[in-house]
């Protein structure tokens, strides 16, 4: 099964982000709290059995951080 990602990525005027590929959340008004949001996505998806991982971009669309949470994150 393919991880699922959750990107968080600024928005085009103010904000940040959050797309998982079904749908964007937000915007939120910190990449802070958007990471928060996507994290608790993620850790949601892990307890149902199914892979996720985080991503962070910047305003090129560049990651500069990526968490896959797959494996024993969180343990």
């Amino acid at each position: 099964m393919e991880c699922t990602r959750f990107l968080v990525r600024p928005g085009h005027n103010d904000g940040w982000l959050i797309e998982d590929g079904r749908r964007d959340m937000g915007p939120y008004h910190s990449r802070d709290l958007a990471l928060q949001v996507a994290v608790s996505e993620c850790l949601a998806l892990r307890r149902a059995g199914r892979p996720a991982r985080v991503t962070v971009a910047d305003a090129d669309g560049e990651a500069i951080v990526k968490r896959c949470l797959c494996a024993s994150f969180g343990r």
